[in-house]
């Protein structure tokens, strides 16, 4: 008997889910930069940046859905919102080396997967 997805799953990832998900890492992206000037203040601006993105990525990565492949929606959903944001970051003239766009694009992959194999660990099989 072949394996059915569920609606709107395709290629294991929940359109749905991944707009969603990609969506809310995308507003806190943006919430944090925006929290960015007062908080440098209190703390490291490099610190503020980690635990922005961190807690973007893996908000999207862990708003899986209906997804049949938790790591693989995770990592499309960090990487959506890390590609929403990033025109933002250039039309602003925020000063950015190279190397730090595909480092930022490695650890949205790798926080999305983690955070979407955590999710669908814990929310079990669908079928």
């Amino acid at each position: 008997m072949p394996h059915r997805s569920p609606a709107g799953v395709t290629y294991g990832i929940d359109l749905v889910a991944l707009i969603k998900g990609a969506a809310a890492g995308f507003a806190v992206l943006v919430l944090g930069g925006l929290a960015a000037a007062p908080l440098a203040a209190v703390l490291s601006p490099v610190v503020w940046a980690i635990v922005v993105n961190a807690a973007a990525f893996a908000l999207a990565g862990a708003w899986i859905g209906d997804a049949t492949v938790p790591p693989v929606h995770g990592v499309v959903a960090a990487l959506a919102a890390y590609l929403l944001v990033l025109p933002l970051i250039f039309a602003l003239g925020v000063p950015v080396a190279w190397w730090q766009i595909p480092v930022a694009a490695v650890i949205a992959a790798a926080t999305g997967a983690l955070a979407g194999f955590v999710a669908g660990r814990r929310r079990g099989p669908v079928f």
